[in-house]
């Protein structure tokens, strides 16, 4: 399993090993593919099992998922400008009507979707690129991005001290949160989707 193969990477790397935690957390921003998550999980089960402090684990992760955001942040504000410099022109198939709803709706909800960034797999990246072309103030986003992370985080040290340290078993239980997570996101965005069509239809038949 590649988990274990992660584990004995950070043991050997000893006090470095703090920059995998770190990076990891990262990682699941820019990229969101990547398991962050599963590797933070690792970091929990150290604080539990005495290996690494739980406030310096606290601490790693939290700093990994700031600069995350930082850097997604940065690349929404690029967009935004690239918008203002050529608004005939589409970015990454986002058009420069596309951008101006992004922003309008980033403006009514942004700061509580930052606020729960942290805990919405997949998509927590776009919500600071969203953040940056809305041009929020970057550090309002990023506070509210630590405040995410750090409760995130927290939540994982604590399922830690409740299943004992045992990495299996934690990385079951925030998986299948993650799908349920993911699940409930799809289904929101079918109903969304159901809901902005029927409005369509109803005012084409409109005189």
């Amino acid at each position: 399993m590649w988990i274990e193969h992660v584990d004995k990477l950070i043991g050997t790397l000893g006090p470095f090993g703090f920059l995998v935690l770190g990076v990891a957390a990262m990682l699941e921003y820019v990229v969101p593919p990547f398991p962050g998550d599963t590797i933070v999980l690792m970091g929990g089960v150290y604080a539990v099992r005495g290996v690494k402090p739980w406030w310096l684990v606290l601490a790693v992760v939290t700093a990994g998922s700031v600069v995350g955001a930082f850097i997604n942040y940065s690349v929404g504000k690029w967009l935004a400008k690239r918008f203002e410099e050529q608004p005939g022109r589409s970015f990454f198939g986002l058009t420069h009507a596309r951008l101006e709803q992004v922003q309008a709706r980033m403006r009514h909800a942004g700061p509580w979707l930052l606020l729960v960034n942290r805990f919405l797999p997949g998509i927590r990246g776009v919500i600071f690129i969203a953040a940056g072309a809305a041009r929020m103030p970057r550090f309002n986003a990023l506070v509210l991005g630590a405040i995410s992370a750090l409760a995130h985080s927290g939540l994982i040290l604590a399922l830690g001290m409740a299943v004992g340290g045992n990495l299996e078993r934690l990385t079951v239980l925030v998986s299948r949160y993650q799908y349920a997570v993911i699940g409930l996101l799809v289904v929101a965005a079918l109903a969304f989707g159901v809901r902005a069509l029927t409005r369509r239809r109803e005012s084409a038949v409109e005189p």
